[in-house]
């Protein structure tokens, strides 16, 4: 399991730590294993975007339960096939992450290479922060925000951008009274983007 610390953009940042934004070039990234099942599909959305920074073709996890119930909760359940490897499936590579060593991790100016343990650059100060687009951009992603910037005022010299993964993020935060929390605390909401 993953721990409440660690998101699924720790996950992608520790395969970028090892793969390099060139590392999977020419390549299609398949997740699987025990930590899938615990990924929503937001958090496999947002490390299946990020594995365009790898150079890979694709990525691809398995569909399977967690899958479908999402796909229910949409009213799309029957458009839900079940994908998989085919059994004895060999592959080229096999690169392995121990979900319960992952750490909080964050990329860097100016590359998605430049990846370091958040422990590392902890009272660095920040000049601007900007969430959403194709990573943290799912309603529970902004659901957090939203929490976290409650009565809240984001400092005078701190530009943060908030960018809804989709018109749905955007409608469901304004219709949960959330939406004004990231206004009230001086956040700019931008385009909807992914």
């Amino acid at each position: 399991a993953i721990s409440p610390f660690v998101s699924a953009k720790d996950v992608i940042l520790e395969v970028l730590s090892k793969l390099t934004v060139k590392g999977g070039f020419n390549k299609i990234l398949e997740y699987l294993g025990s930590g899938v099942t615990t990924l929503s599909v937001p958090e496999r959305g947002t490390i299946a975007n990020m594995g365009t920074e790898t150079g890979a073709t694709t990525s691809i996890f398995p569909s399977d339960e967690v899958t479908r119930a999402f796909l229910k909760a949409q009213e799309r359940e029957a458009q839900w096939v079940e994908l998989r490897a085919d059994d004895g499936a060999r592959y080229d590579e096999n690169l392995e992450v121990n979900l319960k060593k992952v750490e909080p991790l964050i990329a860097l100016s100016h590359s998605p290479d430049n990846v370091k343990p958040v422990s590392e650059v902890e009272g660095t100060p920040v000049d601007q922060v900007c969430i959403g687009s194709c990573t943290n951009s799912s309603l529970r992603d902004l659901k957090i925000v939203a929490a976290l910037l409650k009565d809240k005022k984001i400092h005078e010299k701190v530009s943060l951008t908030i960018s809804p993964g989709s018109r749905q993020v955007l409608e469901n935060l304004a219709a949960s009274g959330e939406l004004v929390h990231i206004i009230k605390a001086g956040a700019r909401v931008i385009e909807n983007a992914c």
